[in-house]
């Protein structure tokens, strides 16, 4: 029988323990994760916008090149601009981090816009 019980909490560590944490601090939008999910980066690092949260989605903004790419890009005769360092490290945190949730939640202060509570961000 105690065989059986320290096979039992062999288990229940090992299993806690490949659990992976899913909480990353976010390089942009003051760690907020809801904005960070439902509106990207702000300003110089805006150089993608999120399409679907919870699948991980994504596409690059206009006048960005569509993948992820520290250099500029050329795609049918346009030269496209090259994305910032938050920008690329943004992405890969919105592919791993927003399709965690187990749904999208929704904003239903119909006076404030999410990115200015508490403070604009």
């Amino acid at each position: 029988m105690k065989r059986l019980i320290w096979i039992f909490a062999a288990c229940l560590l090992s299993f806690h323990a490949t659990a992976a944490p899913v909480y990353q601090k976010l390089v942009c939008r003051d760690n907020d994760p809801f904005v960070f999910c439902t509106q990207g980066c702000k300003g110089v690092d805006k150089n993608w916008s999120p399409v679907d949260p919870i699948s991980g989605t994504w596409q690059a903004d206009p006048g960005y090149c569509w993948k992820a790419s520290p250099v500029r890009c050329c795609k049918h005769g346009w030269h496209c601009g090259a994305w910032t360092p938050t920008a690329i490290a943004a992405v890969k945190q919105y592919e791993e981090i927003c399709p965690a949730a187990a749904k999208q939640g929704n904003w239903t202060d119909p006076s404030r816009r999410p990115e200015s509570v508490p403070y604009e961000h």
